[in-house]
């Protein structure tokens, strides 16, 4: 009977330890899981911080050309083959070429504006306007670059470097320009940025 007891006790320890044993390991599964979870979530956490911050700066961007944006006349102009600067004085012959009757979102364009267009933009030579096409919404970055003084109206003249595409783009209205390069504009960093790597 001792025995017997003894025998059941043992058993029993064993079952215990067996039990403890691999409750352990389960524990230390559930940890490294949880670990692994925590560091998911502190990296979505962030990423998502970023997204947050992005979306902000996104905003500010939109509701500063939405606030700015005045309403030009778009017309194209090719530059004689006399005059060899803007009044910037950088060389006419970087006049962009615009394809297809569409000005590209992906090149910056040489503009002239009018004394009208230049007071309602608050523009200095050299700042980045940027035109919106009011149908569409694309959007062109474009450099002042000339001055247009004999004319009254708020007009953007973008350089086209082909005298036979300025004739052909002729004369839009659908077009508003903004300036980005206004002191409070939240587009400054990014030019910043952009005239650096060029």
């Amino acid at each position: 009977m001792k025995n017997l007891k003894l025998g059941v006790a043992l058993l029993i320890a064993l079952a215990l330890g067996a039990t403890i044993e691999v409750l352990h390991k389960q524990n230390h599964a559930l940890v490294r899981q949880l670990n692994e979870k925590t560091t998911q979530l502190s990296s979505t956490q962030t990423e998502l911080q970023q997204i947050k911050t992005r979306l902000a700066a996104a905003e500010r961007q939109l509701g500063f050309l939405e606030k700015n944006k005045t309403s030009v006349q778009v017309t194209a102009y090719a530059r004689s083959s006399q005059s060899k600067v803007f009044a910037d004085g950088k060389s006419v012959t970087h006049a962009y070429a615009v394809p297809q009757h569409v000005l590209p979102e992906d090149k910056v364009v040489n503009i002239a504006l009018s004394p009208t267009a230049q007071e309602r933009l608050h523009a200095r030579m050299n700042d980045y306007i940027v035109l919106i096409h009011k149908r569409s919404h694309r959007k062109t970055l474009a450099r002042f670059v000339d001055l247009m003084p004999s004319e009254v109206r708020p007009v953007v003249d973008v350089f086209f470097a082909d005298n036979r595409q300025a004739l052909l783009w002729g004369r839009r209205t659908d077009y508003y320009a903004v300036n980005i390069s206004l002191v409070n504009s939240p587009f400054r960093g990014v030019l910043r940025n952009e005239v650096s790597q060029q």
